[in-house]
């Protein structure tokens, strides 16, 4: 039996289910032995793989860092990914990954659509990666539903009974647990830098130049890239906060220009964000494709925001970072994993929303102000603002 790890879960509650699932691991092999009918194989004997978890961008692109290392490292297996639409943008062009299966819902409850799973049977997948580290046993119940006969999966919160090929990991940022992962099937290191990967063609590049000859503020020294919304169902990003860093930014650089990035139907939102700033903030929302926002922000000397899709997408352009750790989750596991960025949220973990809210509020707005400043100096003067690490 497996002792789940309790410093992963929130409360008592969640950790209690865990060892439950322990408990009856010996009724789950059994459950899963009824239902699967194959036996378990290692990995050098895989054909037909199937990566399976959480679909939201930053999601996806932390998977990314190191899809290139298992798709080497077992040529002989071809990879399929279920993901969400969004998703299936990020990984467009992924070199040797095979099918892109948009199926995957965005929530709990619509993890995957109803009508789905009998097209997934017909392509007869000898293994799937559970890579979810939160909610790994939807994944390993779909794969049971599959007849999936090797199942890759985390077992430090439970659930190991379903579990063909366990994978423990020590506590790391979400990205390195993916990563462990994959070293682990592969059975070789993955030496290469943990920065997430987006292939990105010439007509996206082009789409995203355009946008850019034409904002306001040509004349700018410095350009900082902001995105303050998320689609997190936990977690504090207070929008005051990036207000008053932005408004300190632009009194210490006057010459600076700022982009408030978001969707169509945040436009609103934004502009009356960009009045509480002050001059020289332009709104860009939904006028690019994510793809082409992507291929905007090596553009760009900097980016702050929220710990969501848009810093994972900066982190894949090289970008520097400033960004709000989600203060809801564990620490380390939402914490950086790119030497480009920076985490200017004070220590804390599994924080109530008015808890995090008090330890924002000691935020040194100056320092951080000052921070970003000098950083996008640095890369401008290093003629690396339109460099890209995206292909």
């Amino acid at each position: 039996m497996v002792i789940p790890d309790r410093t992963q879960f929130r409360d008592t509650t969640r950790y209690a289910a865990a060892v439950a699932t322990e408990v009856a691991a010996p009724l789950l092999r059994a459950y899963a032995a009824v239902r699967v009918h194959a036996a378990a194989t290692s990995p050098g004997a895989w054909r037909s793989g199937l990566i399976a978890g959480s679909g939201h961008i930053g999601d996806v692109l932390y998977r990314s860092c190191s899809l290139g290392h298992l798709i080497d490292g077992l040529p002989l297996c071809s990879w399929s990914y279920l993901t969400t639409r969004d998703g299936a943008e990020i990984l467009r062009n992924t070199p040797g990954l095979g099918e892109v299966l948009p199926f995957n819902g965005d929530s709990v409850t619509d993890f995957l659509p109803s009508h789905t799973p009998r097209d997934l049977r017909e392509h007869r997948f000898d293994v799937i990666l559970c890579t979810d580290n939160i909610e790994h046993h939807r994944c390993l119940r779909l794969a049971i539903q599959l007849g999936i006969p090797n199942r890759v999966a985390f077992v430090q919160k439970g659930f190991s009974g379903l579990t063909t090929y366990p994978v423990r990991t020590q506590r790391a940022s979400w990205p390195a647990q993916i990563r462990a992962m994959f070293e682990e099937v592969t059975g070789s290191p993955d030496a290469s830098e943990l920065r997430p990967r987006m292939y990105i063609n010439a007509e996206e590049r082009e789409a995203a130049l355009r946008e850019w000859n034409g904002l306001p503020f040509g004349d700018a020294n410095l350009t900082i890239a902001v995105s303050m919304t998320s689609r997190q169902r936990i977690g504090v990003f207070p929008t005051a906060l990036f207000v008053s860093i932005l408004r300190l930014v632009l009194q210490l650089c006057p010459g600076a220009r700022v982009v408030l990035t978001g969707t169509q139907a945040e436009s609103v939102a934004l502009r009356g964000v960009a009045r509480e700033i002050g001059s020289r903030v332009v709104v860009l929302a939904g006028t690019l494709s994510l793809r082409g926002f992507a291929a905007f922000l090596p553009l760009c000397d900097v980016f702050l925001g929220a710990d969501s899709g848009p810093r994972h997408l900066a982190n894949a352009a090289g970008v520097p970072v400033f960004f709000v750790r989600n203060m809801a989750v564990p620490e380390i596991e939402a914490g950086t994993y790119c030497e480009t960025e920076t985490d200017i949220a004070p220590p804390g973990q599994y924080l109530s929303t008015t808890t995090a809210m008090s330890r924002l509020d000691g935020i040194d707005r100056n320092a951080v102000a000052s921070a970003v400043i000098a950083t996008a100096r640095r890369r401008r003067s290093n003629g690396s603002s339109s460099a890209t690490q995206i292909r």
